[in-house]
């Protein structure tokens, strides 16, 4: 059986939302205080592991995408694009603003909040692109696979 073209993009965002989760848990003042080097590290992980996640994005999703027939697929690619290419200096703003566990320490208040808007901003993208973005992706793969698998369909859509 086919994985769908989706499916190791998905257990990423599992991943990533896996560490997350894990951030927000420390996303206390009384807990910040004696665990901001773990924030950090865990910022670091999820940043690095969100830059290979958005590589792999734009190679199998947007370019895929964007490739196809299907104009409503190519405008959702498009929209998802925008978003994340203007949100991409406010990330890196995130992590040049808290580099590292003094700088957390020193202002604990202000980095829970910026953490969390970012955290938040995250999670509903991720949920976005599992619910409007990859079910595209998979549409097509699935319609691609039909025509080679089915020379009758080939044939037609000559």
């Amino acid at each position: 059986m086919h994985a769908l073209k989706s499916a190791p993009l998905r257990k990423q965002h599992e991943s990533l939302r896996k560490h997350i989760a894990e951030i927000k848990k420390l996303l206390n003042p009384l807990l910040l205080a004696q665990s901001a080097s773990e924030a950090r590290r865990l910022i670091t992980q999820l940043l690095g592991e969100l830059g290979k996640h958005l590589q792999q994005e734009s190679k199998d999703v947007y370019l895929a995408l964007d490739e196809g027939t299907d104009d409503v697929a190519k405008a959702a690619s498009a929209k998802f694009g925008m978003e994340m290419k203007q949100k991409l200096p406010q990330l890196a703003e995130f992590n040049r603003n808290w580099p590292n566990s003094d700088a957390i320490r020193g202002n604990g208040s202000a980095f829970i909040k910026d953490a969390d808007a970012v955290l938040t901003w995250l999670e509903k993208r991720f949920i976005a692109e599992n619910n409007e973005l990859y079910p595209l992706l998979d549409k097509q793969d699935l319609a691609r696979m039909a025509i080679s698998d089915n020379p009758e369909l080939k044939i037609a859509r000559i």
